[in-house]
């Protein structure tokens, strides 16, 4: 279910909603990221929080907090269906749209998280996790070993287009 964090009345709702749910013992997961170009490897991340939590809030990042990130060009896709997209994937209960860090830490004290999750580029810095104090926990959750980036996949896609010869790195011919 998608929601606007601006939105009182969808935060209201998202509370009474959690509220239920912890009633019922479920456990409540968080995390975000930019998620342009959902790929593979977005989804398998999602499937393995799920794996921790029984709801699962994913917070996609803005399109001006992509370009921060990630530089001019991107996001390839307008936030307004990065989010659509994120919130189709079974795994994911609520999505909503991330306009800055600070956003993060407080969807993370509305709804009190019983885990935050986060990819290896916090592994061994999960203090500086925002919104850590309102978490039962900070879960690192490793990438895979052939792991693909939206970036890689650009990068790939860009080679095609021009003609380039592959760099053989994931064996294509």
């Amino acid at each position: 279910m998608l929601f606007d964090q601006n939105d009182p009345t969808a935060i209201d709702v998202l509370r009474v909603y959690l509220q239920h749910a912890r009633g019922q013992g479920r456990k409540i997961g968080l995390t975000s990221g930019s998620f342009d170009l959902i790929h593979f490897h977005h989804v398998l991340y999602f499937t393995r929080c799920s794996r921790y939590c029984d709801v699962l809030i994913v917070g996609v990042d803005s399109d001006e907090l992509v370009r921060e990130r990630k530089g001019e060009g991107r996001p390839v896709i307008y936030d307004s269906r990065r989010v659509v997209m994120v919130d189709a994937i079974r795994y994911v209960s609520f999505a909503f749209i991330l306009n800055s860090v600070n956003d993060f830490g407080e969807i993370a004290q509305i709804t009190a998280p019983d885990v935050i999750f986060k990819s290896d580029a916090f592994l061994g810095r999960e203090h500086e996790v925002v919104g850590r104090q309102h978490a039962g926990q900070i879960k690192i959750i490793r990438d895979v070993v052939d792991y693909t980036s939206t970036t890689q996949i650009l990068e790939e896609a860009a080679r095609i287009a021009t003609g380039k010869k592959s760099t053989g790195e994931r064996g294509d011919p």
